[in-house]
């Protein structure tokens, strides 16, 4: 794993508590990073929440018409492969 160095600003308040916690600083920071991007990837896929409904077809639909557009395409290839 590729480590980066940093320089970072923090309250000394909030820097006292987490060595408290923590004797390794890095290692709490890398923790804190982690659980933020969690947190954003959450919040990302939950603002998707609803975005089926501007579709005009449902889940269902959709999925057999991508799987009959597989089937017409593959059936074009296996054509065009025999000529």
């Amino acid at each position: 794993m590729a480590v980066v160095k940093k320089t970072v600003s923090i309250s000394e308040d909030i820097y006292r508590e987490a060595v408290g916690f923590s004797k390794n600083f890095s290692q709490t920071i890398n923790q804190a990073l982690k659980e933020f991007i969690k947190k954003k990837k959450r919040e990302k896929l939950l603002s998707l929440a609803g975005s089926w409904e501007d579709f005009e077809e449902d889940g269902v639909e959709f999925v057999n018409r991508i799987r009959e557009e597989n089937k017409k395409a593959s059936a074009r290839r296996m054509k065009n492969w025999d000529t």
